[in-house]
């Protein structure tokens, strides 16, 4: 018999370039009873308008590009610095950004404040895990 778990609430903002991921990402999240925010190949501004209009609980950031993590540490740092900061993953497949996100040693990595990291590929029930973790502590 399989034990299904407490179904969860809050809100999440995915700020995901892969369509395909994106989906997949938002479809599990929902499943879990998240109300789910996709943006896809967003840039800074169209992230921080999406922050501020929606006021999630918790939000997944994407690299900027395939070639590094890039603005999204910007966009972090912005969100951590707000009145009402909102936990950020760091939600890439960068491996040289993976380690100075959880060395945390670097000016960027704790001006990003990230409240985790899930490297890609990923694990649905770490994601669905951690996700649900970070909301209960923020709700």
């Amino acid at each position: 018999m399989s034990m299904r778990r407490e179904r969860a609430a809050g809100t999440i903002l995915v700020v995901e370039d892969d369509p395909i991921v994106g989906a997949l990402v938002e479809l599990v999240l929902a499943d879990e009873g998240f109300t789910v925010s996709l943006l896809n190949g967003a840039g800074s501004e169209s992230i921080r308008a999406a922050v501020v209009r929606l006021e999630p609980d918790c939000i997944l950031l994407d690299g900027e590009s395939p070639r590094g993590y890039g603005s999204s540490w910007d966009d972090a740092a912005w969100i951590a610095g707000r009145e009402r900061a909102v936990p950020v993953f760091m939600f890439t497949g960068h491996d040289v950004a993976i380690r100075e996100a959880r060395d945390n040693t670097s000016a960027r990595s704790q001006g990003a404040g990230f409240a985790g990291v899930l490297p890609k590929p990923f694990d649905l029930d770490l994601l669905v895990e951690e996700v649900t973790r970070i909301v209960r502590r923020v709700g």
